[in-house]
């Protein structure tokens, strides 16, 4: 994190617990998983461990809310890989 912030105005963190440190790491995981497509499996993964992160979404004054552990979190397969390979759907 130095090389990201102005020469002379980083400060280094100092944690008093383990908790604390996991906290901050996950924090700045997230900011470095933005528009890179990585988001979405890490918080599929963060969510099988308990942390229960929800998404909500507000379109056209609408409130979408897709809970932890939905199975929504997975996208439906294409029609064609399903005819092909006779796999079974992901639930909706």
């Amino acid at each position: 994190m130095i090389t990201r912030w102005k020469q002379g105005t980083y400060q280094p963190y100092t944690f008093v617990s383990k908790q604390e440190a996991l906290q901050i790491i996950l924090t700045e995981r997230r900011k470095q998983l933005l528009m890179r497509c990585l988001r979405w499996m890490d918080i599929k993964r963060l969510n099988k461990e308990g942390h229960n992160i929800s998404l909500r979404r507000i379109i056209n004054s609408q409130e979408y809310v897709l809970e932890p552990n939905s199975p929504k979190f997975a996208l439906p397969i294409p029609d064609d890989i399903i005819t092909m390979t006779g796999m079974q759907q992901n639930p909706r």
